[in-house]
Order: C-alpha cells, then sequence, then structure tokens
C-alpha cells in the first residue's frame, strides 16, 4: 500500500467541545519500523515532530492541561505507529494500576481513529503505564461504544523521570478505510491524569 496518510487531528482529551483542530501530517517509515518497546529511541521516529497543544476535558474544560503531553504517528504497508510522552512533573504520582483488559484504571493514553473521517466512527487504543490495553469502537458520534472488540495490536510503556511513554503498532488490517490514494482520517489523541 503506497498510499499518504494524513490525519486531520483533534486534540483534546476524550470529547470536549473546546477541541482545537489541527492537520497532522505524518510520514510513511522506510526501511525499518520502531522498535515496539516504549522508548522512543529509534532514528526513524526524528522523520516526524512532536504534537501537542493539547486541551483539558475535566477538571475545567477548554483551560491548558496541568501536564504537557506529545505524540507522534509514522505508518508504512502493514502498520500505524503511535508514540506518546505523558510529561509528568511528579512521576511518582503516575497511577499505575494492574487489570483486565478493556478494564483500565489509572492513568492512560491512547488514540481514536476516524478511519473514515465520517465524523461519527472512531476505532480506539489506550494503554496505561504499565502496558494494560483498552480497545473497542464509537459510534453514532460517540454515543454508543463497544469494548468487546479486540483488535490485535502491540503497545508497550515504559515510566522514566519525565513521566511516561507508550509505544503502539495497530495493524492496518485491524482497521477499515477507503481505498482512496489519499486517506484523510480523523483523530483525536487522549491523556487520563487520574490524580487530576
Amino acid at each position: 500500500m503506497q498510499r499518504r496518510l494524513c490525519l486531520l487531528l483533534i486534540f483534546a482529551l476524550m470529547t470536549s467541545l473546546y477541541a482545537q483542530k489541527k492537520v497532522y501530517q505524518t510520514k510513511r517509515i522506510n526501511p525499518r519500523p520502531p522498535v515496539i518497546d516504549g522508548q522512543i529511541v529509534e532514528t526513524v521516529w526524528e522523520g516526524v515532530e512532536w504534537e501537542s497543544g493539547f486541551t483539558q476535558h475535566e477538571p475545567y474544560e477548554g483551560k491548558a492541561p496541568s501536564q504537557r503531553t506529545a505524540f507522534k504517528i509514522l505508518y508504512d504497508d502493514k502498520h500505524i505507529y503511535c508514540a506518546i510522552r505523558a510529561f509528568d512533573t511528579e512521576p511518582g504520582k503516575i497511577a499505575c494500576r494492574m487489570s483486565r483488559r478493556d478494564e483500565l484504571d489509572g492513568d492512560a493514553v491512547g488514540i481514536l481513529l476516524d478511519s473514515y473521517h465520517d465524523h461519527l466512527t472512531a476505532f480506539v487504543f489506550v494503554i496505561n503505564p504499565v502496558g494494560v490495553r483498552m480497545d473497542g469502537i464509537f459510534t453514532n458520534n460517540g454515543e454508543n461504544e463497544d469494548w468487546s472488540l479486540d483488535p490485535v495490536w502491540i503497545g508497550k510503556t515504559q515510566i522514566d523521570d519525565e513521566g511516561w511513554t507508550a509505544e503502539m503498532r495497530i495493524p492496518l488490517s485491524q482497521l477499515r478505510f477507503s481505498s482512496q490514494e489519499e486517506q484523510v482520517w480523523g483523530l483525536q489523541v487522549a491523556r487520563i491524569l487520574y490524580r487530576k
């Protein structure tokens, strides 16, 4: 698949009415993808800039977040790769809770992919600081949430002195999208800072 992927981004936490609409153009990886280990150190990540500018949803709708978050996205013929840096000035307070898949608790980061750019449907991929994953699909403009969807994908995390990081590899085979040469998708990147 030699398509160019362009992601229309809505930076916010979950479904904020004050979301900022931005355009993010990612790059195709050539030749080697990153190792998914939560460290974000491979030179392939240098091919795209960090994006940030998030808006708070709770507890103060539309305000600047209390902690900074940034992300990068790449793709190749088979996968989408996402790196998220959840900065935290008090990393000892990161809520790291083990749980079953799709029963997330504590801090988390994730992406919602509107691969048809219909503003109604999104594939959801979320991970917490200890690697517990949550995934599903939102339909009817987020009114319906189906967490029974269990797509095959990989996510790894790492806690460090600056907060924590997450890397994800999502197979394109687990998504649905048009066959157009140029792809325009909607994307929402989210962070849950549990203690706030």
